[in-house]
């Protein structure tokens, strides 16, 4: 199969099927143990310049997706940590944003900057969530994570962006993570 060129998963796949067998069905696990898995190769994730950061959030169709992808990018949350926010969940004393039962099922905190606090108060006085920071189409339920994705997608194509984006690149994006003072206020 590495000399027909064939995926590092459909190897890894034939490999744990071959492991079965031999294993499970004929009881012969010695015959495996020279099986090893393929590595797949890590390729760099894309990232996008500040200016297409900036392009992209302006792009984004309406404050609430704009709010919501400023959070992605500002604080490197997860697309089903942004969705899962609540308003109870921003302490502007602290400049934090709790986050529960992220990755891992583990609560944190992260650093909020003093621009997207201003654009989710901007956001907080136009919709007046309840519950959730960005609910969904229904308000009694959260934003849902392809709500979010649709909404990269539309701002990357608004944007002009040919690169591949979405949600969590906005989280690969290391640069300084301070949403532009023209974004945190509302036009």
């Amino acid at each position: 199969m590495a000399q027909q060129q064939i995926s590092p998963g459909s190897i890894n796949a034939a490999i744990a099927a071959l492991r079965f067998f031999f294993t499970v069905t004929l009881e012969r696990p010695d015959l495996v143990r020279p099986l090893t898995t393929v590595n797949k190769p890590r390729r760099a994730p894309v990232v996008l310049s500040p200016e297409e950061v900036t392009r992209l959030l302006e792009a984004a169709p309406g404050l609430k997706y704009k709010a919501a992808l400023s959070v992605a990018y500002g604080a490197g949350l997860r697309v089903s940590e942004v969705a899962a926010l609540k308003v109870s969940d921003i302490d502007s004393e602290r400049m934090t944003l709790r986050v529960e039962q992220g990755k891992g099922q583990r609560d944190r905190y992260v650093m909020l900057s003093p621009q997207l606090l201003e654009l989710l108060r901007d956001w907080w006085r136009a919709a007046r969530p309840q519950a959730w920071l960005f609910p969904g189409q229904n308000p009694v339920n959260p934003m849902s994570a392809r709500q979010l994705n649709r909404a990269v997608h539309a701002a990357k194509n608004l944007a002009g962006i040919a690169k591949r984006v979405s949600p969590h690149t906005l989280r690969h994006n290391s640069e300084c993570r301070i949403i532009p003072s023209h974004l945190a206020t509302m036009s």
